[in-house]
């Protein structure tokens, strides 16, 4: 499976891994389990660095639907992607300017940013996680 996901409620955080060709049944998959085991309002890290962009912006527009009926459920966390390339990027960044006002999200090109900016962004908005948390 390209899409592979932890939720941690201890630390209070999801950690997923995207690898390989990433498609619309992929995303709509990570998000139903998640929401399923709960994570959806914890900061989530999704290393994609090795994944590739199988999906098209009106896949981008379906995934933002199905976040806001995620978000009249309850909050969702603030979510930082590290992606390979400028396609990725672009297309992520897309997501995040039609996700303003229903959560945060952002496209980095390395770990070492989004974990930073995810840390901040998580003591910003209140779902700061554990104590430890890398």
């Amino acid at each position: 499976m390209p899409v592979r996901q932890d939720v941690d409620p201890e630390r209070r955080e999801t950690r997923t891994t995207a690898d390989g060709e990433i498609t619309m049944d992929d995303i709509r998959k990570h998000l139903t389990r998640e929401h399923r085991d709960k994570g959806l309002a914890y900061p989530e890290l999704i290393e994609a660095s090795r994944a590739t962009v199988a999906f098209s912006p009106s896949d981008v527009r379906a995934t933002v639907e199905i976040l806001r009926a995620y978000g009249r459920e309850g909050i969702l966390g603030p979510t930082a992607i590290v992606v390979g390339n400028d396609l990725a990027y672009g297309m992520i960044r897309m997501l995040a300017i039609l996700l303003e006002g229903v959560c945060e999200l952002q496209p980095f090109r390395t770990r070492q940013e989004a974990e930073q900016w995810l840390s901040d962004a998580s003591a910003s908005s209140g779902t700061s996680r554990s104590e430890g948390a890398a």
